[in-house]
């Protein structure tokens, strides 16, 4: 009976030895989707920094031209820029909001996983354990038949 024991621990520690290794995957993965994010904040960053440097250099060209920046062509090319960058910059958005969804869903199978796998361990024990019993009262063990 030691010896099934022993095996029940050993499954059970195995289990969880997996199971915390699981945990820490999906620690990671969300570690990476919020290292992605922040990629992704960085790139709508630099699409409102080249929004305003367009808009500038827009009306900037246009002053010096003798053109009301604020009108006419001038407005239209700013608008137009503008709404392009707008463009982008949502789309940088999304991409940010699908890698921390993805991090976040990552992480929750390597949860999901991790309690399978205690359960398998608890389940690995338990069959030990009444492998061990069964073994014993076959060959008439403590609660097993006497003659």
């Amino acid at each position: 009976m030691p010896l099934m024991a022993a095996s029940a621990f050993m499954a059970m520690q195995s289990a969880n030895t997996q199971a915390r290794g699981l945990q820490a995957q999906g620690a990671y993965a969300k570690l990476q989707a919020k290292q992605e994010s922040l990629k992704y904040k960085q790139n709508a960053i630099a699409v409102l920094d080249n929004i305003l440097q367009t808009s500038a250099t827009i009306t900037a060209k246009a002053a010096m031209g003798g053109v009301d920046p604020f009108s006419g062509s001038a407005q239209a090319l700013r608008d137009y820029a503008l709404s392009k960058g707008v463009q982008e910059l949502y789309t940088v958005q999304e991409g940010e909001i699908i890698a921390l969804a993805g991090g976040r869903m990552q992480s929750q199978q390597y949860g999901l996983q991790a309690t399978a796998a205690r359960q398998a361990g608890i389940a690995s024990a338990i069959g030990s354990l009444g492998y061990g019993v069964q073994m014993q009262q076959s060959i008439g063990g403590p609660g097993g038949a006497t003659a």
